[in-house]
């Protein structure tokens, strides 16, 4: 299980250009529910690059089950591999 840390780049499920860089792994709502702040990394059509996104932490660090029952991680921690690839 990938546990939400402040600045550490996520590759989401969906797709691998889908990355995100947490702001605030543990904020709260208003019935003191954790959250996860994070940016997405990447644009789209309809989004700009830098869009914030939140999500229940619990969600966030959860595994999703695809359509042939493949168990993988909603978001995956890819830090290491990011920095370890940059010049």
């Amino acid at each position: 299980m990938s546990t939400a840390k402040n600045n550490h780049r996520y590759r989401h499920f969906k797709k691998e250009t889908m990355i995100y860089t947490v702001v605030e792994a543990n904020a709260l709502d208003c019935d003191l529910v954790p959250q996860v702040v994070y940016r997405s990394e990447y644009e789209t059509p309809d989004r700009p690059k830098g869009a914030i996104w939140v999500r229940e932490k619990a969600e966030f660090e959860s595994k999703k089950v695809l359509p042939d029952g493949t168990e993988v991680e909603r978001f995956t921690d890819i830090t290491e591999i990011s920095s370890s690839t940059q010049p």
